[in-house]
């Protein structure tokens, strides 16, 4: 919990595993407890529609056709690669939908008459952002290879070595940590994706964001754009509710929960603080 003043009201963050049942029953019980003026959720306008759309055909194809518009063709190229994983998960473990905390948090926060904001920065900007990073990337890896063949074949072999040494030392130690840690707290030997999600619904905080540094140090761009900036767009909109005197009760994944509370703590958009959109309690969307 992120405490106040008289004068400002409190954050409750929830951190969750998005498709697990369990996660929403800890949201329901967290809404019950906290008693809060608004409920938050990790979502933008366009999942919201989404995830409230009817499940048929025409509906995805819809949908699909909304993203082609949204999203530059790289951003939704990401965006189909994600979905494809989503579907093979839900086929995987006989999840019937994902993000079961959010429902269960727009449910609780309705069935209560409490208001809904959805805070998460749109996510149209984020695939946006990953595609123009992994284009970056490749880009990257190919003058990087250019350049090792090119010492290769003119006998530059100390020059190759260094190089080799001083960009892969911090990727493969990332590697390493990240893969004693899922050893270590057992999705490396849970079986199957299900009993995965269940071993990280049991992980705290800290301990998944533990997960994050060490994924930093392999692909730091994708944590850059995936979680600190989001995290940072989060805090700023839970700022604003908080400086009008709202206590909260913001659902998000367990890997925003540390990045959003240092936030919190260093006062970092205490002066940049930014008005969230309500979410119609019938109709999700923006109301304004």
């Amino acid at each position: 919990m992120v405490h106040a003043n008289d004068d400002t009201g409190t954050v409750v963050l929830v951190g969750t595993v998005h498709v697990t049942e369990e996660s929403g029953e800890n949201v329901r019980r967290a809404i019950e407890r906290h008693d809060p003026d608004v409920v938050t959720v990790e979502l933008c306008s366009m999942r919201l529609r989404h995830l409230y759309a009817p499940n048929t055909t025409r509906q995805k194809l819809r949908n699909l056709a909304e993203s082609y518009r949204s999203l530059s063709r790289s951003g939704f190229a990401l965006n189909v690669l994600f979905k494809l994983s989503q579907q093979s998960y839900n086929d995987d473990t006989g999840v019937d939908r994902d993000d079961r905390d959010m429902f269960a948090a727009i449910d609780a926060a309705e069935s209560s008459g409490r208001r809904i904001a959805a805070i998460d920065r749109p996510i149209e900007e984020t695939l946006d952002e990953l595609a123009a990073v992994t284009r970056s990337g490749v880009n990257d890896a190919y003058a990087s290879t250019r350049r090792r063949l090119d010492q290769a074949f003119e006998g530059e072999w100390g020059e190759l070595a260094s190089g080799i040494l001083v960009n892969g030392t911090e990727p493969a130690t990332g590697l390493a940590h990240l893969l004693g840690l899922h050893f270590w707290y057992g999705t490396l030997t849970a079986d199957g994706p299900a009993a995965k999600a269940a071993v990280m619904e049991r992980l705290s905080p800290k301990q998944v964001a533990s997960f994050q540094e060490a994924l930093e140090r392999i692909a730091p761009e994708f944590v850059r754009v995936m979680i600190r900036e989001r995290d940072a767009y989060m805090a700023r909109r839970l700022e604003y509710l908080r400086q009008q005197g709202d206590d909260v009760v913001a659902v998000v994944g367990k890997a925003h929960v540390e990045g959003i509370r240092r936030h919190f703590e260093d006062g970092t958009f205490a002066a940049d603080a930014e008005k969230p959109p309500f979410v119609s309690l019938r109709c999700p969307g923006d109301d304004g």
